[in-house]
């Protein structure tokens, strides 16, 4: 292996990596625009084979004070640096903002702070038309949102803690839940929206918000809010898209995301679009393979350039329909066998399958996006041709599960 200073584009820095989907990209992202990749990371499950071509730095946690004197010492080994990113919560705002001071990047740092706390980012927007109904609660104190309404820990994230509440005794036993792992935090309760929920990634450029995909969701709520398909938007109707752009464009100069990238949920109600949640990074997952699919744009590596100083390319190459059906199960026990992934992998259109769990992994219904157990991506010359050609895939997956 060549030596760091014989690179000539230098290296980028990764804070944190899930060990598949948008942020594994990212790192494969950087070999492509001539980098390398210098993953800091405190999860032993990482191995040099998997992340061949990226310097790993294992480190007991991930704190500022830590992650500062690391990137000091790889820059006083003769390391260059050119920028600092991470597509992990709760990390992405530090990276940014460490970006900035070592390497210029110009990213709001301070917007994407906001971003990771739901509650901070309710507050900043409380005057926003697109704002639902909502309340900073605490245990004992009754909310006086009506039912339903949706209960969540503000720094939540892959919907972990996020309860639906249709009367009084799931309000109780949320609470109970939430309390028990939150001790003396407060709770964030938010007016119910009915309406087609959607995820909108959004690069914004020196003030420009660009949308990049729109990207339909459907939700399951028998546990908690799960994410189960995704589609994603070719056309839109013209109106819905004119008022989706101005309602971004106002979340985010309300926010203060001058520069950087984000996603946001919004559901469109009879009242027009509603913010659900606003992340300050690419949706995990599949997200960006679905979008590279659809467009021809590989959207990580355009927020890497963005970070680089360069203008990122989201001019849309080519445009066929995107199906992702995640696999989840309704029972608990130890993980036996799994069949036919083979099989599915080699259905007509079928682009991507991935199958998360390993043999003899406890398995469970979700109560979170970390409880789907892989997806089948599919293309079709439609919609539902492409959802059709997925959801057969996905039938032919089978679990072996001895319950406990």
């Amino acid at each position: 292996m060549s030596s760091w200073k014989d690179e000539e584009l230098g290296a980028i820095v990764f804070i944190g990596s899930a060990k598949t989907g948008s942020s594994m990209d990212a790192l494969a992202a950087v070999g492509r625009l001539g980098y390398t990749a210098i993953l800091m990371t405190d999860r032993k499950a990482f191995s040099r084979r998997q992340l061949e071509g990226v310097q790993l730095i294992y480190m007991k946690s991930l704190e500022e004070n830590s992650i500062r004197k690391q990137i000091v010492q790889l820059l006083q080994s003769g390391h260059d640096i050119k920028a600092i990113i991470s597509f992990i919560d709760p990390y992405v705002s530090m990276a940014a903002k460490l970006s900035n001071e070592f390497c210029g990047s110009g990213i709001s740092s301070e917007a994407l702070q906001l971003m990771e706390d739901k509650m901070m980012a309710r507050i900043a927007l409380r005057n926003n038309e697109a704002t639902c109904e909502f309340e900073i609660s605490s245990p004992g104190k009754r909310s006086t949102i009506m039912y339903p309404f949706i209960l969540k820990d503000p720094v939540s994230n892959g919907s972990k803690d996020v309860y639906y509440i249709e009367d009084e005794e799931g309000y109780e036993i949320a609470v109970k839940k939430l309390t028990n792992r939150l001790l003396g935090k407060q709770l964030l309760a938010e007016e119910f929206i009915e309406g087609t929920q959607y995820v909108i990634e959004v690069v914004v450029v020196e003030t420009i918000p660009i949308i990049a995909a729109v990207v339909q969701q459907e939700i399951t709520k028998e546990y908690t809010f799960i994410v189960t398909a995704y589609d994603v938007v070719l056309q839109m109707d013209e109106e819905d898209y004119r008022n989706l752009w101005k309602t971004v464009t106002a979340i985010l100069q309300d926010i203060g995301l001058h520069h950087g990238a984000c996603h946001l949920e919004m559901r469109l109600s009879q009242d027009g679009w509603k913010l659900v949640e606003l992340n300050p990074r690419i949706s995990g997952g599949a997200m960006n393979r679905m979008i590279e699919e659809a467009f021809g744009i590989n959207l990580v590596q355009e927020t890497i350039k963005l970070y680089l100083g360069d203008e990122p390319d989201l001019i849309r190459r080519k445009q066929q329909s995107v199906h992702t059906s995640y696999i989840t199960i309704n029972s608990t026990g130890y993980l036996l066998d799994i069949d036919g992934i083979e099989e599915a992998a080699l259905c007509p259109g079928v682009v991507d399958v991935h199958v998360k769990p390993s043999i003899g992994a406890t398995m469970m219904p979700p109560l979170s996006m970390g409880h789907r157990y892989g997806y089948v991506m599919a293309v079709g010359e439609s919609s539902e041709v492409a959802r059709e050609r997925a959801e057969h895939a996905v039938r032919l997956i089978k679990f072996y599960i001895e319950p406990f």
